[in-house]
């Protein structure tokens, strides 16, 4: 995939705020993100998997920083 595409989508992304979540508050698996982003429609199957990889490292990230943000309310209470 082009580096400059790639790096683009995952701005545009990373500019819409945090991930999208369910109804309990859960990070949405990468294929119900790739659907909510529109990114199945526009990108070649290629590309699907290029952008699926930096979905799940992004998912991945963002699920540490809120355990990381609990580990710290709950040591701040101590």
């Amino acid at each position: 995939m082009n580096i400059y595409k790639l790096r683009k989508i995952i701005d545009w992304i990373r500019s819409q705020g945090k991930l999208p979540t369910d109804e309990f508050g859960q990070i949405l698996s990468v294929d119900d993100l790739m659907g909510w982003f529109g990114l199945t429609e526009c990108l070649t199957r290629a590309e699907q998997l290029c952008i699926r990889k930096e979905l799940t490292v992004m998912v991945e990230a963002e699920l540490t920083m809120e355990r990381l943000k609990q580990l710290e309310k709950i040591q701040s209470t101590m």
